[in-house]
């Protein structure tokens, strides 16, 4: 089999782990949609991106549109060193804390020792332990606390990034572009050029000059082949419409890969000066709590452990309410009354430790050229879009069974504008979380949730346009348990009816998957599997002429047309093991999108483990689901439904 599309490879060359981004992290770019700073890339497999700050360089600016000497090995050992660098950041993670948990740890053992043989109600015993415990750690710590602003953190990440990467976003896109246009050229009459194809199980290459060129088929030399025995890239450099298509791809996939790098980056940077500033307070002797996200001095931690155990002691001892006579108890304030300690902090206020770089902050504005105000223009506008939309609707479900009635995202309709398709969402819940980015709208929710009328918790939906027309909706669904999972595919099911792995006798494909019975599907590209199939009706033909001839034949010839009959026998036989191989495979066409909005698995030695997948196929729209089952916790994961519009 054929490796997965190019763009897969780019994928797995440039990193894998780079896929991890949470999905909230996705839109933090321009309010024009442009992600500042972006980089070019170099297509193809295995080849990394363009344009990109070498290793030994960090923070030197690299013109965007610079090409990258990195080859796929290069890339797969920086892939290795992005592991190694994990583990190296999850060690540090378990150490951060260290040093604090040592002070707490020896705060509470100076006072457990006390309180086995004093009474820690007595201020001059309190003054002990105080004095104590300065011997080991400031009680007060002599400089200020400093707090962590996040949004001065993360301004900082980006510029950075912008300063290292570039920021000249026009310059990047053209490089872009002249990069698909590189990858995927269109051959003009009278070309050298090199063709491979199959035909049948067979395959073949022709090089000579370009001859001809029509709807259905080439001319090299004096052969002609037919477009539809050429793969997709292959076709690209002789159909127009195809390579348009491909060179789309190319860039759409591209910049959103260069934008989840540049988001991995910022992120590592933000982590990189909030453990600074983490770092600086420990050392000025302020002690953080990780169960509470909580600075506190060493003052403020002992008077805590001391109060509380005061209370325990008064509550134990407190008698008991008489039988006969019931008396009120006083209120219980929870602070001993007759306990001073002198030169009293004032609490140090909680810096919250946890969380990413990108924290959501209330409403996000849309493209600036886009106004969206409350006045008559823009409810003309609405009003406009939304009876557009309904005709749509309409128009589909009356034409159009399956995924086919599926116009998109409410009523941001296939076809539509990044303009139309923001004024039909305008008036929903979800429309102040939309954030804009290249080539597409992410509607991040907030971590409550919200209701917006699908089975199952969305944690982003991502609009995706191609020349500025919606082309891809990709809904990203939280963790969820196996009940939950079902409810979301039932919905699906009755919305498009069955997936294609879902019927016949694999009826039972979603529930088998629990038991372990199945198995994640094999990769194949369109073309192979259709391939495959037309080879089993060819070499059935040819399997029934030879019968017949068989059946016919004289004593002179009949053990040569044996011989054929055998041979055709043995080539049928190969003919259906190949198609059966491809029998629940997945057509690698519109994959790479979806598998760029979850973290691909691997296994021990580093190989990468498909996620199941299952297909809605219609005439205008298909529709993939994605995910992983995790057996040890019953939990399906990286959930993904994608749908295309394909018109």
């Amino acid at each position: 089999m054929k490796n997965t599309t190019w763009v897969f490879g780019s994928m797995l060359a440039a990193g894998c782990m780079l896929l991890s981004v949470p999905a909230t992290a996705q839109g933090n770019f321009s309010p024009q949609g442009m992600p500042q700073g972006m980089p070019g890339m170099q297509g193809g497999p295995g080849r990394a991106p363009a344009g990109f700050p070498q290793a030994g360089a960090p923070g030197k600016a690299n013109p965007a549109g610079a090409k990258s000497a990195a080859n796929a090995g290069k890339a797969n050992t920086a892939a290795a060193k992005g592991n190694t660098a994990k583990s190296d950041k999850a060690a540090l993670e378990a150490a951060k804390y260290q040093l604090s948990n040592h002070r707490t740890d020896l705060i509470k053992s100076t006072i457990d020792g006390y309180a086995s043989t004093e009474d820690l109600s007595d201020k001059n015993i309190v003054g002990e332990i105080m004095e104590d415990i300065g011997k080991n750690m400031p009680i007060i710590p002599s400089v200020p606390f400093e707090k962590v602003d996040l949004k001065a953190l993360t301004e900082r990440a980006k510029a950075l990034v912008d300063q290292e990467y570039g920021s000249d976003d026009a310059t990047t896109l053209k490089v872009v572009e002249a990069e698909a246009a590189a990858e995927f050229p269109l051959y003009k009459i009278g070309d050298t050029v090199v063709v491979n194809y199959n035909m049948g199980p067979k395959h073949y290459s022709v090089k000579g000059k370009l001859y001809r060129v029509t709807e259905n088929s080439i001319t090299v030399e004096d052969k002609i082949i037919n477009l539809v025995d050429l793969n997709d890239e292959t076709r690209s450099r002789f159909d127009p419409q195809k390579n348009k298509y491909m060179r789309e791809r190319y860039k759409e996939t591209h910049i959103h890969l260069i934008n989840r790098i540049k988001i991995e980056k910022i992120n590592d940077y933000y982590e990189k000066f909030k453990g600074e500033i983490f770092k600086r307070n420990e050392t000025a002797g302020y002690i953080y709590d990780p169960t509470t996200d909580h600075w506190g001095t060493a003052q403020e931690i002992a008077k805590n452990y001391i109060d509380r155990i005061v209370k325990d002691k008064s509550k134990s001892a407190r008698p008991k309410p008489s039988t006969q006579v019931k008396q009120a108890e006083p209120a219980d304030d929870g602070e001993p009354d007759d306990i001073e300690i002198a030169d009293k902090t004032e609490p140090v206020e909680s810096v919250s430790q946890g969380g990413g770089a990108f924290v959501q902050a209330g409403t996000v504005q849309v493209n600036d050229s886009i106004k969206m105000e409350d006045n008559a223009e823009s409810q003309a506008k609405y009003k406009s879009v939304i009876a557009k939309a309904e005709k749509q609707q309409k128009n589909a479900y009356d034409n159009y069974s399956g995924i086919d009635t599926d116009c998109g995202y409410k009523k941001a309709c296939w076809g539509f504008s990044i303009a139309d398709a923001r004024y039909a969402l305008w008036q929903e819940p979800e429309f102040p979380h939309i954030e804009p980015a290249l080539g597409r709208d992410v509607i991040n929710f907030p971590p409550e949730g919200m209701d917006v009328g699908i089975a199952g918790e969305p944690a982003a939906i991502d609009l995706v346009y191609v020349s500025n027309s919606l082309s891809k909706v990709v809904l990203i669904m939280k963790d969820c348990s196996r009940q939950d999972f079902l409810r979301f595919k039932d919905s699906l099911t009755e919305q498009y009816g069955h997936a294609a792995e879902d019927k016949g006798v694999n009826s039972a494909a979603f529930t088998n998957i629990f038991s372990g019975k199945t198995k994640p599907q094999q990769i194949a590209d369109a073309d192979e599997i259709e391939a495959a199939q037309a080879a089993v009706k060819d070499a059935e033909k040819a399997f029934n002429s030879a019968v017949a001839e068989l059946k016919n034949a004289d004593d002179d010839n009949r053990d040569e047309l044996q011989e054929a009959r055998d041979n055709a026998a043995s080539e049928l036989q190969e003919a259906i093991a190949k198609a059966e191989s491809f029998e629940n495979a997945v057509s690698s066409e519109n994959l790479p999108y979806v598998y760029s909005r979850i973290k691909l698995a691997k296994d021990d030695e580093g190989q990468t483990i498909l996620p199941y997948t299952f297909n809605w196929k219609g005439q205008n729209v298909s529709g993939t689901l994605v995910f992983y089952y995790d057996k040890a916790r019953d939990k399906v994961t990286n959930l993904v439904f994608a749908k295309e519009y394909r018109k």
